[in-house]
């Protein structure tokens, strides 16, 4: 798992250097993937840091989209405070939305077919969102 996480760190810093979106998205899908696994090789039960971790890796996804952006305003100090406020915002909905799923669908590690599926989907789901956004991003520049 460390390898893992490792290899997704160091894409994620070759993607931002590179300015390369599909790196990034592979490096966070990475880290999630490494997360996923070492929580499931903790037995039953979620851990206790997984709605964190959740709502880091789309902190990260976020700050690494916004480095990756080339535009110049003026009045930068007032825009970097609504982005920072909205950055919060979605964050804590981020948690706040994890930690519903946690507590609706009562997550095990070892849940069985029905659990992993719905795991598996919801992975995919989220991967589409990011790349979806990721092409929007690509496209408006």
């Amino acid at each position: 798992m460390l390898a893992l996480g490792a290899g997704a760190a160091a894409l994620l810093a070759c993607g931002l250097a590179l300015a390369t979106p599909p790196a990034i998205v592979a490096s966070l899908a990475g880290v999630g993937a490494s997360w996923s696994v070492s929580a499931w090789t903790r037995g039953s039960g979620a851990p206790g840091g997984t709605v964190l971790a959740a709502a880091a890796i789309f902190v990260a996804a976020e700050l690494a989209y916004w480095s990756l952006e080339q535009v110049s305003v003026p009045d930068e100090g007032e825009l970097v405070a609504r982005r920072a406020a909205g950055l919060a915002l979605r964050g804590a909905a981020a948690l706040a939305l994890v930690s519903f799923a946690l507590a609706a669908l009562d997550l095990h590690a070892g849940g069985g077919v029905l659990l992993e599926a719905v795991g598996v989907a919801a992975t995919v789901g989220l991967l589409a969102l990011v790349l979806v956004l990721a092409k929007a991003g690509h496209q408006q520049q």
